[in-house]
C-alpha cells in the first residue's frame, strides 16, 4: 500500500497502541512525525494534565518524556554499570539510571530520531521497545511507547534499522498531504500568503532530495519562514529569508506569487461590493483572495461582516468551490464571530459535504 497520509498513519499508530504494541513512524525531515505523536500523547492524555520529562505523573496527569535518541549515548538511556556490594562481601554489576525513564504512573514514552542513534543505543531502545525493560528495569504498565525517524534513504543521517527490530513494531510510513496540511496551517495561525501560495502550487509543499544540502521545503520550513513573515520584517528581506527557510526554487516561486498582489483587482471595490472583472489566472485568484484575507483584517468592527459577505459573493464566481472554501477557512478562524454572519450559514449550506 505504500505511503499514507498523516492522518491515516495517526490512525493506524493510535489503533497499535491501544493493541498493546509499538509504532514507529518513519518519513523523510520535516513532515510531521514528531507532530503525530504529539496528537497521539493527547489522545491518550485523555484530558489529563499532559507533564513533560515526568517520570512519576499524579493520576490526573500524563507524561511525556521524549527520547531524541540521536543526543544520547548508552550510559543515558541504558545506565552507566556500577559495582553493588553484596551481603556475603562479594560484588555484583549492576545499572545505575539516571532518574529519566518512566517510574510509575501513565505516560507516553518517545523514542523519537531512532534509526539516527548509535548502534548500542539502538540496542537499548530496541529491548525498551519489544521487551518494556532493562535489567532490572521495567516499563510501568500505565506508559504507552512509540518511535519515529528518517530512513536510511533520506540521508539524514540515519542507519539501516535492522529486521529484528522491524519484525517487533509496527512500520508507518507515510507523507504529508497537501489538504490536511492546509487545515492544519488554518488551525496553527500560518501567513495567509504561504497558505494561499501552497493552495496555488500543492507540489511545493513538500521537496525533498536526498542529494541536496541546502534548505528544501517541507511543511516544517513552511511553518519556520510563516514565523518569520508574522513579524512584518521590512520586504527587502522577504526573499533572502524565503530561500533561507524552503530554499532557492520555491523561494522564487512564492516572490513571483507574492508579486501577483500589486495587480489584484481594486479591493476596495470588491468589499464594497460593486461590480468588477473577475481575475481569471489561478494565481491571481488566490492572490486577490490573500489579499482580501488581510483588508477584512483591518476592517474595522463595523464593516467587517459586510466586507466578509461582499468578498465572498465575488469569490463565488470563481470557477471551482476550492476558492472560496480556503477563503472561508482561513478568514474565519481569525474572525470566529463572522460564522454567525448569515453569508457563513448559506455558505455552509450550500457546502454540506465540505469542513469548513
Amino acid at each position: 500500500m505504500g505511503k499514507v497520509k498523516p492522518s491515516v498513519a495517526r490512525r493506524m499508530g493510535e489503533v497499535t497502541i491501544r493493541a498493546g504494541h509499538v509504532p514507529i513512524f518513519l518519513g523523510p525531515p520535516g513532515e510531521g512525525k514528531t507532530a503525530i505523536m504529539n496528537e497521539l500523547t493527547k489522545i491518550f492524555a485523555c484530558g489529563r494534565e499532559i507533564v513533560k520529562g515526568n517520570t512519576s505523573p499524579r493520576d490526573d496527569q500524563f507524561g511525556d518524556i521524549d527520547f531524541r535518541l540521536s543526543l544520547y549515548e548508552s550510559p543515558d538511556l541504558g545506565g552507566a554499570p556500577v559495582p553493588v556490594e553484596q551481603d556475603d562481601g562479594t560484588y555484583v554489576q549492576r545499572r545505575a539510571f539516571l532518574e529519566n525513564l518512566p517510574v510509575s504512573g501513565s505516560g507516553m514514552l518517545k523514542l523519537d530520531e531512532y534509526p539516527q542513534a548509535e548502534p548500542d543505543v539502538m540496542s537499548i531502545a530496541a529491548q525498551l521497545v519489544y521487551e518494556r525493560r532493562l535489567g532490572d528495569y521495567k516499563v510501568p504498565d500505565g506508559w504507552k511507547i512509540m518511535c519515529a525517524g528518517n530512513k536510511s534513504g533520506h540521508r539524514a543521517g540515519a542507519s539501516k534499522i535492522t529486521t529484528n527490530f522491524m519484525s517487533r513494531v509496527n512500520r508507518i510510513d507515510f507523507a504529508c498531504d497537501t489538504n490536511e496540511w492546509l487545515d492544519w496551517a488554518v488551525e496553527h495561525d500560518v501567513n495567509p500568503d504561504i497558505m494561499g501560495f501552497i493552495s496555488f502550487q500543492p507540489e511545493l509543499l513538500s521537496v525533498f532530495d536526498p542529494k541536496v544540502v541546502d534548505p528544501q521545503p517541507n511543511p516544517r520550513s513552511w511553518k519556520r519562514f510563516s514565523d518569520t513573515l508574522n513579524v512584518n520584517p521590512d520586504s527587502d528581506l522577504i526573499a533572502h529569508l524565503a530561500e533561507s527557510s524552503t530554499g532557492e526554487v520555491a523561494a522564487t516561486e512564492f516572490c513571483t506569487f507574492i508579486s501577483l498582489k500589486d495587480n489584484v483587482p481594486d479591493l476596495s471595490k470588491i468589499v464594497a461590493g460593486e461590480e468588477i472583472e473577475m481575475p481569471v489566472e489561478p494565481g491571481m485568484m488566490y492572490a486577490t483572495i490573500v489579499a482580501l484575507i488581510t483588508v477584512i483584517r483591518e476592517s474595522s468592527d463595523l464593516k467587517v461582516r459586510e466586507h466578509f459577505e461582499n468578498s465572498l459573493a465575488f469569490i463565488e464566481n470563481f470557477p471551482t468551490p476550492e476558492y472560496s472554501i480556503f477563503f472561508v477557512r482561513s478568514i474565519v478562524k481569525s474572525i470566529p464571530d463572522l460564522r454567525n454572519t448569515s453569508a457563513f450559514g448559506s455558505f455552509k449550506e450550500r457546502n454540506q459535504e465540505l469542513e469548513v
